[in-house]
């Protein structure tokens, strides 16, 4: 998994946010949060989305959600290829 700051996951929303000059209560209202908070947690890595919000601000900010999470979709892709790696050589060893 990526490296952690203070337990925090790294991403790339509030980049693209701006990059879009969409201000934090725009993009909430958007994805139908009730207050910016959540959205500002998931900018400052404290929590992550779920799958259906983070789809939400991928189609609001107009940006991939493995673009938003860089750093988490190459350390999950990374694992999956060892995984995969190791099951081919064992299946292979047989």
């Amino acid at each position: 998994m990526p490296a952690k700051t203070k337990n925090r996951i790294p991403n790339q929303i509030r980049c693209y946010r701006r990059r879009r000059n969409l201000k934090l209560r725009q993009v909430a209202k958007l994805a139908g949060l009730r207050t910016p908070s959540h959205l500002s947690h998931w900018e400052k890595g404290r929590k992550v989305p779920n799958l259906e919000n983070a789809l939400r601000l991928s189609a609001i900010i107009q940006c991939p959600v493995e673009i938003l999470f860089y750093d988490l979709f190459n350390a999950i892709r990374h694992d999956v290829f060892t995984k995969r790696q190791s099951s081919l050589t064992k299946r292979n060893d047989t």
